[in-house]
């Protein structure tokens, strides 16, 4: 038969691990702050020199702030119950040494500390922050519930009604107990030693028990202990209603599976892609193509010629000009593209919602400290957050497919264009000091007319910033006490590491910048962006596409609603200054 003293308390082990880990994690996160040069409040150097005293004393200190505080009160002279020390091992083993002997009973001390641990979380009690302190009895420095805090009183109120009840009724804990220990013997067929039992579930049973007013010499304990336990673990028969406890999921901790990380960086190589677009890049560069093969370009024999040529070899396997669109329309809702292709028509309005929502949380933030710091801002790092968790989860419900690898294969037709444009030979012959310059002229002279390059690679690089940005933040849209932007950041602009640039490590000053030049370079009034700051209720949109069937397909088609340009209209209708179906200016989007 398994022994009291040899049960294996598994919640007590388990919360031994979960608070070292806590205690982990929370020190990492402060210490990381710190080292990046992030102001720390009082509090929070307070909370860090705690912690690592906690984690400075190590051993085989305890670090459950249950077990600890429990620990600390019994091992004083306050309890009465004779108990000098309790521990217990990794797996959970109580190990009670007392001053009293009891010859051949059981182990009432582990007894009364296995019920009194389970009594105190069956009852929630409030427990205080561990702190270290110096204790002769316990011959050394010891984990305590910090006495200076509000529930430390609390704590001690709800242990002694546990021990209390403990004394009530100690012949019956103790028969249950031994029932426990009878049962897993039987369970384990060999009296194993790492049989296990939860305090609370024992603590449980014992509260339901007296309840029904059984004692100790009742001759069916064995029976009542098992029903109790059933009923406990919901074996069987259906827990009452009364019984049960409102404990509602945290529905944000599914976000992880319907934002992708990557999908929501690879619209980035669709922006910049679409801003080369607008400037006509591709078009030059098929043209200085056509200008080489009719040997209109001043080149001889060199790095220019030989790009000019394998750019030439490579055109049957790239994308040409109208699958570039048709993707573009998949991604970034642009009114281009095939008839059929299914149009994102709610980025455009989510994107300018997002980049107005961290400006005006910005400037609000500005103004606030300046004249109005006891005023609440009118756009708060929540309703960023749903701008980015709608603009996120968009992105990531757009990227499947073929849409992530295209996007990698116009990142390497971009960086051989930039190569090519860049060379010294190739700019020498139109006499342009950069490869901006040779873009103009080209499209000035072989295409009809040049465009603002200024304007355009800026667009380009600002939401290169921003979809960088999200893929590396999406952790801070599943935690809702994570600010969406630290503005200390913002204000004190960290140190960027050797090799790290805006686009590849983007900052959340990084972030604000890119915003701000966005809407710079898009030319949107103030009261627009306040406008579009405001928050509005989420787009109709899943988290995977989902296919419509064929049937229903062929009848949208048949009656000239197609899943593409024929539905959005050529924009999403929203009047916000993106799409070209507003009619106004000469660019196929305003905000590019």
């Amino acid at each position: 038969m398994t022994s009291i003293s040899s049960i294996n308390f598994i919640d007590v082990a388990s919360r031994e691990k979960a608070a070292l880990q806590s205690i982990e994690i929370d020190l990492k996160n402060l210490e990381s702050r710190k080292n990046k040069n992030i102001p720390l409040s009082e509090a929070d150097e307070v909370e860090l020199a705690r912690l690592k005293a906690i984690k400075e004393l190590g051993g085989t200190k305890y670090t459950d702030p249950l077990f600890a505080c429990t620990r600390a009160e019994l091992m004083s002279d306050s309890t009465g119950l004779q108990t000098i020390v309790i521990d217990h091992d990794s797996d959970g083993t109580l190990k009670a040494r007392k001053s009293e002997g009891n010859g051949g009973e059981p182990d009432l001390a582990t007894v009364r500390t296995a019920l009194i641990l389970g009594l105190l979380q069956l009852n929630k009690a409030p427990l205080p922050p561990l702190v270290v302190v110096d204790r002769k009895h316990a011959k050394g420095r010891i984990l305590v519930g910090d006495e200076n805090h509000a529930n430390a009183a609390k704590f001690r109120e709800a242990l002694f009604q546990a021990i209390g009840r403990t004394a009530g009724h100690l012949a019956l804990a103790t028969k249950v107990l031994e029932v426990f220990a009878e049962a897993l013997s039987l369970g384990n067929g060999d009296g194993a030693d790492d049989a296990g039992v939860s305090s609370r579930e024992y603590a449980e049973v014992f509260t339901k028990l007296i309840d029904q007013g059984v004692t100790a010499s009742d001759p069916n304990l064995k029976r009542r202990v098992a029903d109790c336990l059933d009923r406990v673990q919901e074996v069987g028969e259906e827990r009452p209603l009364h019984e049960f406890e409102i404990n509602l999921p945290d529905l944000e901790a599914t976000t992880a599976f319907e934002v992708q990380a990557d999908h929501c960086k690879l619209f980035g190589s669709f922006i910049f892609a679409s801003a080369f677009e607008e400037l006509r890049a591709f078009q030059v560069v098929d043209t200085l193509v056509d200008m080489s093969q009719r040997g209109a370009i001043s080149l001889v024999r060199g790095k220019a010629g030989t790009q000019l040529y394998n750019y030439w070899r490579a055109a049957p396997n790239r994308m040409s000009e109208n699958e570039r669109q048709t993707f573009y329309a998949m991604t970034l809702g642009l009114p281009t593209g095939q008839p059929g292709v299914a149009v994102n028509t709610d980025f455009q309005d989510l994107w300018l919602r997002f980049v107005s929502s961290v400006s005006t949380l910005v400037r609000e933030s500005r103004v606030d400290q300046l004249l109005r710091s006891a005023l609440p801002m009118a756009i708060n790092q929540q309703q960023v957050k749903k701008s980015a968790r709608d603009l996120a989860v968009n992105m990531s419900a757009h990227g499947y497919g073929m849409v992530f690898y295209a996007a990698v294969d116009l990142q390497k037709q971009i960086n051989e264009m930039i190569s090519l444009l860049q060379d010294e030979e190739l700019r020498a012959s139109f006499g342009a000091r950069d490869m901006w310059g040779v873009i103009d002229q080209v499209a000035q002279t072989e295409l009809g007319g040049a465009r603002n390059s200024s304007k355009y690679r800026m667009l380009a690089t600002s939401g290169a910033i921003i979809t960088s940005w999200m893929a590396r933040n999406t952790n801070r849209l599943r935690d809702p006490t994570l600010p969406m932007v630290d503005m200390n950041q913002v204000t004190n602009p960290p140190s960027r590491l050797s090799g790290q640039t805006a686009v590849s490590a983007p900052t959340d000053y990084d972030l604000v910048n890119a915003c701000e030049m966005w809407l710079a370079d898009s030319a949107l009034g103030d009261d627009r962006v306040e406008q579009m700051s405001q928050p509005r209720e989420s787009p109709q949109q899943t988290s995977r596409p989902i296919q419509i069937p064929s049937i229903a397909r062929d009848l949208l088609e048949g009656v000239g609603l197609g899943m593409g340009v024929g539905l959005g209209a050529g924009g999403n209708g929203n009047g916000n200054g993106y799409g070209y179906a507003n009619g106004r200016g000469s660019s196929r989007y305003q905000g590019y």
